[in-house]
């Protein structure tokens, strides 16, 4: 078989795996629209109970999550494992083992660095939204609701954080049913440990405990949250410049070896083709993504 017949067949693999994931995807999004109950009379469990994609690593979910990455973890899984299996293959017909080996690290460390890279996103949107959800519960409470029936409100309200509407959801449940509202807040602290959280915390709780003018200290606290955000958002935007930097040193030479590589024979030849290019090429690139992970860290802002 040719280069050429190699290469064709190969595409034609990947668009066809890319049908498939396309498909499961869909009849994925379609069963979980349907009740997922078992059917009493077959004693079948739901089109939605059936698994149509790979099930990921629980940790794999988390991650997403926590960078606030719009992805179902399924679908993102099965597109990374397809990516993993079928990249390498075309990397080999068209440069060789080596050109495979460099797609083989770079699918499989890319996207667990750009995940990595977004680590605590979640929790950033989360505190963002938090003055505008105090505010809100402010004003349920000048309107004349009680305090667990404005965190309620707050938590049914429209936009914001999702993870902050399902926490003062879960918190004004527990107190309905039966629970200390108090345990109920602290609750929400002890499960998402951010500054401003537990500055909003203790103020409901001062609130829940000693009545008095609920709805002034939590609009103090709101604008308190606020300004501190402020200053956060600041100092990022000057440690912007060192982010920029970071990414563009990390993808220098990334680039550099590429157009080298396609430029010149001799290079491709050593660095693709020898033992001693394939270990300089895999040892640079492993140090060039450490570099840039502790470029980033540096270049963090901690508020």
């Amino acid at each position: 078989m040719t280069l050429a017949a190699m290469l064709a067949a190969a595409v034609l693999a990947m668009g066809a795996a890319a049908r498939s994931a396309l498909a499961l995807s869909r009849r994925g999004a379609v069963a979980a629209r349907l009740p997922s109950g078992p059917n009493p009379a077959s004693g079948e469990m739901a089109p939605a109970a059936r698994r149509t994609l790979p099930q990921p690593p629980a940790r794999v979910g988390r991650a997403l999550v926590d960078a606030a990455l719009p992805l179902r973890p399924e679908a993102a899984w099965t597109a990374w494992l397809l990516a993993l299996g079928l990249g390498p293959l075309v990397a080999a017909v068209a440069g060789g083992p080596g050109l495979a080996g460099v797609a083989l690290l770079a699918l499989g460390a890319g996207p667990a660095l750009v995940v990595r890279s977004r680590r605590g996103a979640a929790a950033t949107r989360l505190e963002q939204a938090l003055p505008g959800a105090l505010e809100a519960v402010a004003r349920s409470l000048r309107s004349g609701a009680s305090l667990r029936q404005a965190i309620e409100e707050a938590g049914a309200a429209p936009g914001g954080s999702p993870q902050l509407a399902a926490e003062l959801a879960r918190a004004g449940a527990e107190a309905r049913q039966g629970a200390s509202l108090v345990a109920a807040l602290e609750g929400i602290a002890a499960r998402r440990p951010l500054a401003g959280v537990r500055l909003g915390v203790a103020a409901l709780c001062l609130g829940a405990e000693t009545g008095g003018a609920q709805a002034r200290a939590v609009d103090g606290v709101a604008a308190t949250v606020r300004e501190r955000l402020a200053v956060g958002a600041e100092l990022r935007a000057l440690a912007s410049q060192a982010r920029i930097s970071a990414l563009v040193i990390g993808l220098a030479p990334v680039g550099f070896g590429a157009f080298a590589a396609a430029t010149d024979p001799r290079t491709s030849q050593f660095l693709l083709h020898t033992p001693a290019g394939l270990i300089l090429l895999t040892v640079g690139l492993t140090l060039d993504g450490l570099g840039w992970l502790w470029m980033q860290r540096l270049s963090q802002v901690a508020v």
